[in-house]
Protein backbone atom coordinates (compact mmCIF):
# COMPACT_ATOMS: atom_id res chain seq x y z
CA UNK A 1 0.00 0.00 0.00
CA UNK A 2 1.07 3.53 -0.92
CA UNK A 3 -0.03 6.34 1.37
CA UNK A 4 1.19 10.29 0.56
CA UNK A 5 1.63 13.27 2.13
CA UNK A 6 1.72 16.54 0.56
CA UNK A 7 4.15 19.47 2.98
CA UNK A 8 4.72 22.83 2.35
CA UNK A 9 8.44 22.00 1.92
CA UNK A 10 10.55 21.89 -0.94
CA UNK A 11 11.74 18.54 -2.24
CA UNK A 12 15.08 19.56 -1.02
CA UNK A 13 14.08 20.21 2.52
CA UNK A 14 11.60 17.60 2.95
CA UNK A 15 14.32 14.85 1.82
CA UNK A 16 16.43 16.42 4.44
CA UNK A 17 14.13 16.40 7.08
CA UNK A 18 13.87 12.59 6.16
CA UNK A 19 17.21 11.71 6.13
CA UNK A 20 17.59 8.23 4.47
CA UNK A 21 14.52 6.07 5.13
CA UNK A 22 13.42 3.00 2.79
CA UNK A 23 10.30 3.02 1.04
CA UNK A 24 10.24 7.26 1.52
CA UNK A 25 9.75 8.46 -2.30
CA UNK A 26 9.94 12.60 -2.36
CA UNK A 27 8.42 14.39 -5.51
CA UNK A 28 7.80 18.18 -6.12
CA UNK A 29 4.13 18.98 -6.05
CA UNK A 30 1.85 21.87 -6.25
CA UNK A 31 3.07 24.57 -3.35
CA UNK A 32 5.95 22.00 -1.65
CA UNK A 33 6.32 18.13 -2.44
CA UNK A 34 4.24 14.91 -2.17
CA UNK A 35 6.21 12.01 0.29
CA UNK A 36 5.38 8.39 -0.84
CA UNK A 37 5.36 5.65 1.79
CA UNK A 38 5.36 1.95 0.68
CA UNK A 39 3.82 -0.03 3.06
CA UNK A 40 3.99 -3.61 2.69
CA UNK A 41 2.61 -4.71 6.05
CA UNK A 42 0.56 -3.31 9.18
CA UNK A 43 3.44 -2.71 11.43
CA UNK A 44 5.06 -0.08 8.56
CA UNK A 45 1.82 2.07 9.85
CA UNK A 46 4.98 3.16 12.71
CA UNK A 47 7.40 4.20 9.95
CA UNK A 48 4.36 6.83 8.66
CA UNK A 49 3.73 8.26 12.04
CA UNK A 50 7.43 9.21 12.52
CA UNK A 51 7.54 10.48 8.95
CA UNK A 52 4.36 12.70 9.87
CA UNK A 53 6.46 13.51 13.06
CA UNK A 54 9.42 14.52 11.25
CA UNK A 55 7.37 16.59 9.02
CA UNK A 56 5.67 18.16 11.48
CA UNK A 57 8.53 19.90 13.22
CA UNK A 58 10.07 20.88 9.94
CA UNK A 59 6.27 22.84 9.13
CA UNK A 60 8.01 24.68 12.48
CA UNK A 61 11.02 25.70 11.07
CA UNK A 62 9.66 26.85 7.75
CA UNK A 63 7.08 28.72 9.23
CA UNK A 64 9.81 30.53 11.24
CA UNK A 65 11.87 30.94 8.36
CA UNK A 66 9.30 32.48 5.59
CA UNK A 67 7.32 34.08 8.23
CA UNK A 68 7.47 34.45 12.04
CA UNK A 69 11.01 34.76 12.14
CA UNK A 70 12.38 35.43 8.51
CA UNK A 71 15.79 34.03 7.53
CA UNK A 72 17.47 33.21 4.31
CA UNK A 73 17.99 34.32 0.87
CA UNK A 74 14.40 33.45 -0.11
CA UNK A 75 13.32 36.03 3.05
CA UNK A 76 15.66 38.40 2.32
CA UNK A 77 14.34 38.92 -1.38
CA UNK A 78 10.78 38.92 -0.14
CA UNK A 79 10.98 41.14 2.71
CA UNK A 80 13.51 44.12 0.38
CA UNK A 81 10.46 44.44 -1.83
CA UNK A 82 7.29 43.06 0.00
CA UNK A 83 4.90 44.29 -2.76
CA UNK A 84 2.20 42.41 -1.16
CA UNK A 85 2.64 44.28 1.72
CA UNK A 86 2.86 48.01 0.37
CA UNK A 87 -1.31 47.96 -0.10
CA UNK A 88 -1.37 48.12 3.85
CA UNK A 89 1.53 50.58 4.37
CA UNK A 90 -0.51 52.71 2.38
CA UNK A 91 -3.42 52.33 4.60
CA UNK A 92 -0.83 52.90 7.97
CA UNK A 93 0.90 55.11 7.18
CA UNK A 94 -2.08 57.51 5.65
CA UNK A 95 -4.08 57.18 9.20
CA UNK A 96 -0.63 58.08 10.77
CA UNK A 97 -0.05 61.24 9.17
CA UNK A 98 3.29 61.39 10.18
CA UNK A 99 5.37 64.70 10.16
CA UNK A 100 8.41 66.59 11.28
CA UNK A 101 7.58 66.21 14.57
CA UNK A 102 6.70 62.74 14.96
CA UNK A 103 9.41 59.67 16.54
CA UNK A 104 7.60 56.48 15.23
CA UNK A 105 7.76 53.18 16.54
CA UNK A 106 7.58 50.00 14.41
CA UNK A 107 7.60 46.67 15.74
CA UNK A 108 8.59 43.74 14.12
CA UNK A 109 10.15 45.74 11.14
CA UNK A 110 11.01 42.91 8.34
CA UNK A 111 13.15 44.22 5.90
CA UNK A 112 12.68 47.95 6.68
CA UNK A 113 10.12 48.95 3.74
CA UNK A 114 7.50 51.03 5.61
CA UNK A 115 10.23 52.22 7.37
CA UNK A 116 11.51 53.96 4.46
CA UNK A 117 7.92 55.04 3.32
CA UNK A 118 7.83 56.71 6.92
CA UNK A 119 10.89 58.84 6.89
CA UNK A 120 9.76 60.60 3.87
CA UNK A 121 7.71 62.21 6.34
CA UNK A 122 10.85 63.99 7.87
CA UNK A 123 9.87 62.22 11.20
CA UNK A 124 12.39 60.22 13.29
CA UNK A 125 12.27 56.90 14.38
CA UNK A 126 13.03 53.57 15.57
CA UNK A 127 12.31 49.92 14.48
CA UNK A 128 12.96 46.16 16.38
CA UNK A 129 12.57 42.60 14.76
CA UNK A 130 13.12 39.51 16.46
CA UNK A 131 14.73 37.74 13.37
CA UNK A 132 19.04 39.02 12.96
CA UNK A 133 18.68 39.20 9.13
CA UNK A 134 15.75 41.62 9.03
CA UNK A 135 17.15 43.62 11.71
CA UNK A 136 20.27 43.94 9.07
CA UNK A 137 18.50 44.44 5.88
CA UNK A 138 16.35 47.22 7.40
CA UNK A 139 19.54 48.87 8.48
CA UNK A 140 20.87 48.49 4.98
CA UNK A 141 17.81 49.64 3.36
CA UNK A 142 18.15 53.08 5.80
CA UNK A 143 21.32 53.00 5.94
CA UNK A 144 21.14 56.89 5.62
CA UNK A 145 18.97 57.46 7.71
CA UNK A 146 20.65 55.32 10.17
CA UNK A 147 24.34 57.40 9.41
CA UNK A 148 22.06 60.89 9.74
CA UNK A 149 20.55 60.19 13.17
CA UNK A 150 17.23 59.88 12.46
CA UNK A 151 17.14 56.36 12.56
CA UNK A 152 18.21 53.21 15.11
CA UNK A 153 17.05 49.77 14.44
CA UNK A 154 17.08 47.07 17.46
CA UNK A 155 17.04 43.47 17.86
CA UNK A 156 14.32 42.71 20.15
CA UNK A 157 11.29 41.12 21.23
CA UNK A 158 7.22 42.66 20.74
CA UNK A 159 6.51 41.38 24.35
CA UNK A 160 9.82 43.58 25.89
CA UNK A 161 10.56 47.12 23.89
CA UNK A 162 13.83 48.10 25.08
CA UNK A 163 12.98 51.83 25.22
CA UNK A 164 11.58 54.11 27.99
CA UNK A 165 8.16 54.91 28.94
CA UNK A 166 6.21 58.29 26.73
CA UNK A 167 8.88 58.05 23.85
CA UNK A 168 7.08 58.05 20.55
CA UNK A 169 4.33 60.21 19.54
CA UNK A 170 3.23 57.24 16.51
CA UNK A 171 3.82 53.38 16.46
CA UNK A 172 2.96 50.68 13.65
CA UNK A 173 2.87 46.94 13.44
CA UNK A 174 2.55 45.19 10.66
CA UNK A 175 2.40 41.49 9.66
CA UNK A 176 3.16 40.26 13.55
CA UNK A 177 0.09 40.16 15.34
CA UNK A 178 -1.13 36.65 14.46
CA UNK A 179 1.64 35.43 15.46
CA UNK A 180 2.09 36.92 18.67
CA UNK A 181 1.89 34.25 22.02
CA UNK A 182 0.76 37.28 24.55
CA UNK A 183 -0.86 39.75 22.29
CA UNK A 184 -2.08 42.15 24.93
CA UNK A 185 1.66 41.87 26.30
CA UNK A 186 2.78 43.77 23.23
CA UNK A 187 -0.15 45.88 22.74
CA UNK A 188 0.81 47.28 26.22
CA UNK A 189 4.49 47.55 25.60
CA UNK A 190 3.39 49.69 22.56
CA UNK A 191 1.20 51.70 24.37
CA UNK A 192 3.83 52.24 27.42
CA UNK A 193 6.24 53.90 25.09
CA UNK A 194 3.52 56.22 23.56
CA UNK A 195 3.37 59.63 25.07
CA UNK A 196 0.31 60.54 25.83
CA UNK A 197 -1.88 61.28 23.12
CA UNK A 198 0.28 59.29 20.70
CA UNK A 199 -1.60 57.21 17.77
CA UNK A 200 -1.34 53.68 16.72
CA UNK A 201 -1.98 51.39 13.72
CA UNK A 202 -1.67 48.11 13.99
CA UNK A 203 -2.73 45.44 10.68
CA UNK A 204 -4.87 42.87 11.96
CA UNK A 205 -4.77 38.57 11.43
CA UNK A 206 -8.09 38.37 9.53
CA UNK A 207 -9.98 34.89 9.90
CA UNK A 208 -10.75 35.32 5.70
CA UNK A 209 -7.02 34.83 4.99
CA UNK A 210 -6.51 31.62 6.48
CA UNK A 211 -5.70 28.79 3.61
CA UNK A 212 -5.21 31.80 0.86
CA UNK A 213 -1.85 32.50 -0.41
CA UNK A 214 -1.53 35.53 2.31
CA UNK A 215 -1.81 32.71 5.36
CA UNK A 216 -0.85 29.01 3.70
CA UNK A 217 -0.44 26.36 5.41
CA UNK A 218 2.03 25.22 7.23
CA UNK A 219 1.72 29.05 8.21
CA UNK A 220 -2.00 29.11 8.81
CA UNK A 221 -2.11 26.66 11.53
CA UNK A 222 0.47 28.29 13.53
CA UNK A 223 -1.38 32.10 13.31
CA UNK A 224 -3.77 33.71 15.31
CA UNK A 225 -6.77 35.00 13.79
CA UNK A 226 -9.24 37.82 14.76
CA UNK A 227 -12.47 39.26 13.67
CA UNK A 228 -13.68 43.08 14.59
CA UNK A 229 -14.55 42.55 17.59
CA UNK A 230 -11.68 40.22 19.07
CA UNK A 231 -9.23 42.99 17.34
CA UNK A 232 -11.29 45.71 19.24
CA UNK A 233 -10.82 44.09 22.46
CA UNK A 234 -7.47 43.45 22.25
CA UNK A 235 -6.54 47.39 21.91
CA UNK A 236 -9.13 48.09 24.88
CA UNK A 237 -7.91 45.07 26.75
CA UNK A 238 -3.74 46.66 26.37
CA UNK A 239 -5.21 50.17 27.52
CA UNK A 240 -5.51 52.07 24.42
CA UNK A 241 -8.35 54.85 24.19
CA UNK A 242 -10.17 55.90 20.84
CA UNK A 243 -10.37 52.30 19.97
CA UNK A 244 -11.55 51.25 16.27
CA UNK A 245 -10.99 48.53 13.79
CA UNK A 246 -11.79 49.73 10.04
CA UNK A 247 -11.91 47.90 6.98
CA UNK A 248 -10.33 48.63 3.79
CA UNK A 249 -10.78 47.48 0.26
CA UNK A 250 -7.09 47.86 -0.76
CA UNK A 251 -7.34 46.96 -4.64
CA UNK A 252 -6.54 49.89 -5.93
CA UNK A 253 -3.42 50.26 -3.70
CA UNK A 254 -2.25 46.64 -4.72
CA UNK A 255 -2.68 47.32 -8.70
CA UNK A 256 -0.77 50.55 -7.95
CA UNK A 257 1.89 48.49 -5.77
CA UNK A 258 2.19 45.99 -8.84
CA UNK A 259 0.40 43.01 -7.34
CA UNK A 260 -0.26 40.03 -9.97
CA UNK A 261 -3.98 39.90 -11.62
CA UNK A 262 -4.59 37.10 -10.43
CA UNK A 263 -4.16 37.62 -6.84
CA UNK A 264 -5.80 41.00 -6.56
CA UNK A 265 -8.63 39.29 -4.90
CA UNK A 266 -6.89 39.42 -1.66
CA UNK A 267 -6.75 42.74 -1.31
CA UNK A 268 -10.50 43.36 -2.80
CA UNK A 269 -12.55 40.35 -1.68
CA UNK A 270 -14.31 39.67 1.33
CA UNK A 271 -15.72 42.67 3.96
CA UNK A 272 -11.96 44.09 3.57
CA UNK A 273 -8.68 44.28 5.76
CA UNK A 274 -9.30 44.81 9.29
CA UNK A 275 -7.20 47.64 10.78
CA UNK A 276 -7.11 48.61 14.37
CA UNK A 277 -6.32 52.45 14.86
CA UNK A 278 -6.34 53.65 18.92
CA UNK A 279 -4.45 56.76 20.86
CA UNK A 280 -3.04 56.70 24.15
CA UNK A 281 -5.07 58.71 26.24
CA UNK A 282 -3.76 61.57 27.36
CA UNK A 283 -4.34 61.06 31.44
CA UNK A 284 -1.86 58.20 31.34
Amino acid sequence: MDVSIDVALSPEEASAALGDVPGVEVAAADGGSRVTLRLEKDEDAELLAWVGEALRGFDDWFTDRVARRPSGPRSRGIYADPTYHYPNFRVLLEELALGPDDYLVEVGCGGGALLKDALRSGCRAAAVDHSREMVALASEANRDAIEEGSLEVLESDAHGLPFPDDTFTAAVMTGVLGFLGDPVTALSEIRRVLRPGGRFGLLGSDPELRGTPAAPEPVASRLRFYDTEELAQLGRDAGFADVRVELHNMEQYAREAGVPEAHLGLFSEGPGARFLFARKGREA
